[in-house]
């Protein structure tokens, strides 16, 4: 498919644009409703997530906004799991409470409980697994069918995840969206979201998407397309890397906790190993010292790069405090399991024996 670079699209006739707009044709109209790179995407990804229909967007925020405000209306409430991206928790208590939509926090492991509990309470359930940053999982079919069972719409972050270790949407989650600027784009030279789901949620989620206007531009949608291409071969890297070094670093008295789920000490790794087939990229850990020397820790390092984001060929450190949640209250954060010693780190794809003497090499520095 061709790099469709326009804003708009020309037609020989006034019945030819009525039927596109009407969507009688299945013509495109305008950038900001479709395009035909950013439909060949679509359709990808649709078939790794085991879909009727995926909307690509700007970005995560993009699709996680453009979902919420398509379904849920002001006066209903929302479910969330307390473990979530801070952006996401800064979206849901600083705008979507300005339109009226509540939006309840519970432990991970209480989800499936609060939702048997609360019949007809909630129009939404949102949740993440493997969730930012400390890698809890969550029971992805137990929660669905708690939400099917009360008529509640479910919907789960699985940027963690990725489509290759797992797919929601078969354990029967509604939507199932990605930040694709993470594993699906893979190379962090895009911003990009999905959201994917059965058509008859999709059609509420597209038309607030136009409205909203979070175009994903078709250029960034062909480098989409060029990520999902190598996906399954870098996943594999990523995941016997991430696991390599947890396994590695679980050893060592200078780290207090190792967050990873592919560990056999992870209190849900019995729920990973039958809902994932590998376990992600990602790890956290917790360093025995305070900010000042988790702050020199992540300077010292050389081949992990200081900065925010994930899910690229590089590795990638970052002090979760400092970036992606910042701001969010000291209570909130205990809860989440997040200390100002916590850091997020994003294993690339490089030779693991040398990410692993870059990080015991700036444990060094700080004694």
């Amino acid at each position: 498919v061709p790099i469709v670079q326009t804003s708009t699209f020309v037609f020989e006739n006034q019945q030819q644009m009525l039927d596109s707009v009407q969507g009688k044709s299945g013509g495109h109209v305008y950038t900001r409703w479709s395009n035909p790179t950013t439909k060949n995407v679509e359709e990808k990804i649709s078939a790794l997530e085991g879909t009727e229909d995926t909307h690509v967007l700007a970005s995560g925020m993009a699709a996680i906004s453009s979902a919420i405000i398509g379904i849920v209306k002001g006066g209903e409430r929302i479910l969330s799991s307390d473990s979530i991206y801070g952006g996401t928790v800064h979206l849901f208590d600083k705008i979507l409470m300005q339109y009226g939509i509540q939006v309840d926090y519970v432990d991970t492991d209480e989800l499936v409980n609060r939702l048997t509990d609360s019949r007809d309470t909630y129009k939404l359930c949102f949740f993440e697994t493997p969730t930012n940053p400390t890698l809890k999982i969550v029971d992805i079919k137990k929660v669905a069918d708690a939400a099917h069972a009360t008529g509640t719409i479910s919907m789960i972050d699985s940027t963690f995840g990725s489509p290759i270790n797992q797919r929601p949407h078969l354990l029967g989650v509604d939507l199932v969206m990605h930040s694709a600027t993470k594993y699906l784009g893979g190379h962090s030279d895009i911003i990009a979201g999905t959201i994917s789901g059965s058509n008859e949620l999709m059609a509420n989620v597209r038309s607030a998407a136009k409205l909203l206007g979070g175009t994903m531009d078709p250029f960034a949608s062909f480098l989409l397309d060029r990520g999902i291409k190598t996906l399954s071969v870098r996943m594999d890297r990523h995941n016997f890397n991430a696991k390599y070094l947890a396994e590695k670093l679980e050893k060592d008295s200078r780290i207090r906790k190792v967050h990873y789920p592919g560990l056999t000490s992870h209190p849900h790794h019995d729920i990973a190993r039958k809902q994932m087939d590998g376990y992600g990229g990602m790890l956290s850990i917790e360093l025995e010292s305070n900010l000042a020397g988790t702050s020199k820790f992540v300077d010292s390092l050389e081949i992990f790069l200081n900065a925010v984001s994930l899910g690229g060929v590089e590795s990638l450190a970052s002090i979760p405090v400092l970036t992606t949640h910042y701001g969010i209250g000291e209570k909130a954060l205990r809860e989440m399991d997040i200390a100002e010693s916590t850091v997020r780190l994003s294993v690339g794809i490089e030779e693991p024996s040398d990410l692993l003497q870059d990080l015991l090499a700036a444990l060094d520095v700080i004694g």
